[in-house]
């Protein structure tokens, strides 16, 4: 069996995954990616909404405030540098009910905390007059920094920056197990297509996205109880058809706790979209339930009385990596370094749901310094 060596392994090759694998690169680390789907990011990274977040809505010094707003600016200006498809679009989040507004109030005063700029509390005549006039809404918050992002560019942007860098990308390749040396370092036993290989490595990072937990569990020496559960949270995506009063906005209703809501969001061609909701399933499964279309109508109605239910239309559905469950308290990223688990040289990353795709080229930095040091 062939063994190949490399510095560094990155296992997934989602938009977090190649973030990593660039900045290892840029520190002049040999990078190998490990991806098991044919083509790169063709999982939770491009199965969302394509929002670009501000960082409103996470816990103070949470990893998720601190990615989202550093990478919103990293984001945006490697979008015009690769000249990456966005638009800086801006977001209302609603309150349509006045037992809404303080909690609304509530995102404004947290989001100032986080350090996002720009906030802007509106009332409903400002809203009706400067933004969307049919809507259902007694105040809104602004969030300027807010805007999409074509997340299959953003994909070909950073393959392209890998492959100048040196980085073997492999894709269709799986993962059968991994050894823990005595000496230091990692033995990773791979399958692909053609054939059976071991790559040995001093630094390996489980990007695994969905998959993460699984993956850690083939690493030999990597103790069970630091590893989490996770849990598929699978949304629906519906796009819309005909004349809207959005023009190029994002419009959110308030979020709950395990979910931002059934939201409005353009695309970086003009077309709108309403998505997602949330279900908990226990196994992948991308098919869509189109029955849940009244469901869909009767959440969007309540901010948008104008909506025709006939020019709703199946999209496409997602699934994010939750590490917690339904009757469980929403948690942050976790991401694991030897201090946690103690095995030197290994990170493994988990429960990165959104904002993940805001915050991956800040993750990429954050676990590169982390692996390298």
């Amino acid at each position: 069996m062939e063994t190949i060596f490399s510095e560094s392994v990155v296992i997934g090759g989602g938009v977090v995954g190649l973030s990593v694998a660039r900045e290892l690169a840029l520190k002049k680390s040999k990078v190998i990616i490990l991806e098991k789907e044919p083509c790169n990011g063709s999982e939770t990274s491009s199965r969302n909404s394509g929002v670009i977040h501000s960082g409103i809505y996470y816990p103070q010094n949470s990893l998720k405030s601190q990615f989202c707003v550093d990478g919103n600016r990293l984001l945006y200006q490697y979008a015009l540098d690769r000249k990456i498809a966005f638009q800086n679009t801006g977001k209302i989040v609603i309150a349509s009910s006045s037992d809404e507004v303080s909690n609304l109030e509530n995102l404004y005063k947290n989001g100032h905390i986080n350090g996002v700029s720009g906030l802007e509390l509106l009332t409903q005549a400002e809203i009706t007059k400067n933004y969307v006039e049919d809507l259902t809404v007694v105040a809104g918050l602004y969030c300027p920094s807010s805007g999409i992002i074509d997340a299959h560019d953003l994909i070909m942007a950073l393959e392209s920056d890998l492959q100048s860098l040196g980085v073997i990308m492999s894709n269709n390749t799986f993962v059968n197990n991994i050894h823990s040396n005595s000496s230091g370092g990692y033995e990773v036993e791979v399958k692909s297509k053609e054939s059976f290989f071991n790559i040995k490595c001093d630094v390996l990072i489980n990007c695994g996205g969905l998959h993460a937990t699984e993956v850690a569990k083939k690493i030999d020496k990597m103790q069970a109880d630091k590893i989490p559960t996770t849990h598929f949270a699978k949304g629906h995506y519906f796009s819309f058809t005909g004349d809207h009063p959005f023009k190029d906005l994002l419009i959110y209703p308030l979020p709950s706790k395990d979910s931002l809501g059934i939201h409005v969001s353009p695309d970086t061609s003009g077309k709108i979209r309403f998505g997602p909701d949330l279900n908990w399933i226990e196994n992948l499964d991308y098919s869509f339930q189109e029955n849940i279309k009244e469901k869909f109508y009767v959440s969007i109605k309540k901010y948008w009385p104008g909506i025709d239910r006939q020019k709703l239309h199946p999209d496409y559905t997602g699934i994010r990596p939750k590490i917690y469950g339904p009757s469980e308290k929403a948690v942050d990223f976790k991401i694991q370094t030897s201090d946690d688990h103690g095995l030197h040289g290994l990170i493994n990353l988990f429960g990165i749901e959104s904002p993940g795709l805001t915050s991956s080229l800040a993750i990429g930095k954050y676990v590169s310094e982390k692996a390298l040091k």
